[in-house]
């Protein structure tokens, strides 16, 4: 599935780094490892379990469905995502090829199946160890030589289909897994893959698991200096010139000191992703937005919703149990705070602190009040005028989990939020006419 414009993109980040602030393991899942999912026909979601697929819808609530056996995609030996083209009934994948590395393949929908299975025509790939000295492939470092070594993995779509984006271990890559694309050509040949970017995006590092929104979002996953632990979720904005902005991690309604990893999307609502953390059910699970705050209460007046200042609230959840100070793996996330509130030339944000409910009512007012005082001080300290900012505590008054008892949900409710308020608008002095007229 292609999301296709920038406007979409934009919700999407808005939502995933913003008002998504609550993901919940899906009661779908099983002790046995749910795999990466892809996003699938009219507007479902695919996934795999030990060798079988199933399909899934959104619900309403943002959650999984009734799980639907996929009898068309079990048995294609997919290996990990594949990317689904509507416009021309294809489907792209990876999976072991007879070399065993992996390969990008293609099947086309026919007679209700997918069919005519073909390895890609890639340009500067060859299936087969290449002895011939001085080979342009050679010279190249395209050529994947050795037992065991690995190729393409986790295909995705862009450019309308034109672009097919995945993760690849080549000696001509950074680090351990790099992200790379290929695009298609004229005479139906792929072209030489080029890697995505080699100066803030791919790195010593793995990268994994490309998704991107609108040709101008990239979503990935990596295990970078920096992580929470293991694979975090990142994005990256791509500008109009092809360059990729500095990633920035999702925040840690997402990662976690486990693998998190295969963001994906479904009819435009609904994000989710696979987690191994440990109160999952197996060894990978699927979570989804359980909750998120987008439109406006439906029993606000009209007028109410067109003057509310464009529902601009971000939730960061940077804290540690009884610390004021900031995690140091999200503070890249102030940048990207800083410039959206930049937005606002003319307006005034209220920074609220909040705590769990843990603690007597007076410590956490004063532990929720540093909160505050803490990001407004580093939001200051990028530029941002102290006198528009207004840090206030919350204490224990808020929580965004009531009834919090896991770990997980106690650190929801530790967590600051950024809200643009209307400024206060001074009332004129009344004249000496009217104050007589007042007598």
């Amino acid at each position: 599935m292609l999301l296709g414009s920038a406007m979409e993109a934009g919700a999407v980040l808005d939502r995933v780094d913003g008002s998504w602030g609550d993901f919940s393991s899906s009661d779908k899942n099983t002790s046995s490892a749910e795999m990466p999912m892809s996003a699938y026909k009219d507007g479902t979601i695919a996934f795999f379990r030990n060798d079988s697929a199933y399909t899934f819808r959104v619900t309403e609530d943002l959650g999984v469905d009734s799980l639907v056996y996929c009898p068309e995609l079990t048995g294609l030996g997919i290996d990990g995502t594949f990317a689904y083209d509507a416009a021309r009934n294809k489907i792209y994948f990876s999976k072991k090829g007879k070399s065993e590395k992996n390969d990008l393949y293609e099947a086309s929908w026919v007679d209700g199946t997918w069919a005519k299975v073909n390895m890609l025509t890639i340009k500067g790939v060859s299936a087969q160890t290449l002895t011939h000295k001085n080979s342009s492939l050679v010279v190249s470092r395209w050529v994947q030589q050795g037992r065991g070594a690995s190729g393409f993995y986790n295909p995705s779509l862009g450019k309308d289909g034109s672009r097919i984006y995945f993760s690849g271990e080549f000696k001509a890559g950074q680090g351990a897994r790099d992200l790379w694309y290929i695009d298609r050509e004229s005479d139906g040949v792929w072209s030489r893959p080029k890697a995505i970017d080699t100066v803030v995006v791919n790195g010593k590092a793995k990268e994994d698991f490309p998704l991107v929104v609108g040709d101008s979002l990239l979503f990935f996953s990596s295990d970078r200096e920096g992580t929470l632990g293991g694979m975090d979720v990142y994005y990256s904005k791509i500008n109009k010139n092809g360059t990729y902005s500095k990633p920035v991690a999702l925040n840690d309604a997402v990662n976690s000191s486990a693998d998190d990893y295969n963001v994906v999307f479904g009819a435009e609502k609904g994000a989710f992703f696979i987690s191994d953390r440990k109160e999952g059910k197996g060894a990978a699970d699927i979570y989804s937005a359980a909750v998120f705050h987008l439109n406006p209460d439906a029993d606000l007046d009209p007028e109410e919703v067109l003057s509310e200042p464009k529902g601009f609230l971000w939730v960061l959840c940077f804290f540690d149990l009884d610390k004021s100070d900031m995690k140091p793996a999200y503070e890249v996330q102030l940048d990207e705070l800083v410039e959206a509130m930049n937005e606002y030339p003319d307006g005034e944000f209220e920074i609220s602190g909040h705590t769990d409910l843990r603690g007597a009512a007076d410590y956490n007012q004063r532990l929720s009040e540093d909160r505050a005082k803490t990001v407004k001080k580093l939001l200051v300290k990028r530029g941002f005028p102290a006198n528009r900012i207004k840090a206030v505590g919350k204490g224990l008054t808020e929580p965004i989990v009531p009834n919090a008892q896991t770990e997980p949900e106690h650190e929801q409710n530790r967590r600051v939020e950024v809200r643009l308020i209307e400024p206060e608008v001074e009332q004129p002095a009344a004249s000496d006419n009217e104050k007589k007229g007042e007598e």
